[in-house]
């Protein structure tokens, strides 16, 4: 195992790129976005000008994001950031959380969540935005929309809500970027891990961040629980296979308020050997926001 110290408020959202051998990802609250190359070690940090919840690879060296309200691509060749409309019927006390790209490439599906302190409410939403930059609505009700992955033949969507400690599957329709009535797949409660960012594994199996529980949960495709991985931070929120030939697992962290961080992991990146393999991560094929 390896310890990547990067000093993360909430690290989330990593993806492995291939073509560049480097893994990027979020920091939530700095905001920012970093991108590590294993190889050599070396970091490079873009900073937002607004909080940002979730990362997606895009064509030739931009990236999607996820901001408070609206999507936009940044460009890690120039560092320019092109803005997409605010989300209208997003509540103010929301915002953007968690995203993927769909097996083809041709959907960005993502999550809000309600981003206010004390009682949270069922604001949050699932969405999806085709090449365009339209964007539609797929689901609501959910606190803290999270674990978006597809199944290996792209016929069933995976989601969850952090906050319910629920996780739901629903048929999805890739040409048209459709989903189905959702049905409930696991519970995953605080003591167990709350569930938060997820990959699908080649086995088919469900493996969530066990984000109240320092841990790894892998879910049979029965939605049974398999196997539970300790980790040495006490907040996980996302894995994402990587590195040379897929033979690296990364998971990213976060630090609560008030927490005290010396000595611990938390907030810093783990590598470690990858117990599986996984589907790589798709690019998404809109290039251009309006």
């Amino acid at each position: 195992m390896h310890v990547w110290n990067v000093r993360n408020q909430v690290g989330e959202s990593p993806v492995w790129d291939a073509a560049s051998r480097s893994l990027f990802w979020i920091d939530v609250r700095a905001p920012a976005v970093l991108q590590l190359f294993p190889d050599s070690g070396h970091l490079t940090r873009w900073l937002l000008p607004e909080v940002v919840g979730a990362l997606a690879l895009a064509q030739g060296k931009q990236i999607v994001l996820a901001l408070r309200h609206r999507l936009a691509l940044l460009d890690t060749d120039t560092g320019e950031l092109s803005l997409m409309p605010v989300i209208a019927c997003e509540p103010e006390g929301n915002r953007l959380n968690e995203g993927k790209v769909s097996p083809s490439g041709k959907w960005f599906v993502f999550g809000s969540m309600d981003d206010r302190t004390g009682q949270k409410q069922a604001t949050g939403n699932l969405y999806r935005a085709d090449a365009g930059g339209s964007i539609t609505r797929l689901h609501e009700g959910l606190v803290i929309a999270n674990g978006i992955v597809w199944s290996a033949d792209g016929t069933s969507l995976y989601f969850s809500d952090s906050h319910a400690g629920l996780i739901w599957h629903a048929p999805w329709q890739e040409s048209l970027g459709c989903m189905g009535q959702p049905e409930l797949f696991a519970t995953s409660p605080e003591a167990e891990g709350r569930p938060d960012g997820a990959l699908l594994n080649r086995a088919g199996h469900y493996v969530s961040a066990g984000v109240s529980a320092s841990c790894l949960n892998t879910f049979a495709e029965s939605g049974a629980l398999l196997e539970k991985t300790a980790l040495p931070v006490r907040a996980p929120t996302m894995p994402c296979v990587g590195g040379a030939d897929g033979a690296s697992l990364f998971v990213t962290s976060l630090v609560r308020p008030g927490w005290n961080v010396e000595g611990t992991q938390d907030g810093k990146l783990i590598e470690m050997t990858a117990p599986f393999s996984a589907v790589p991560s798709t690019r998404w094929l809109g290039s251009m926001l309006y």
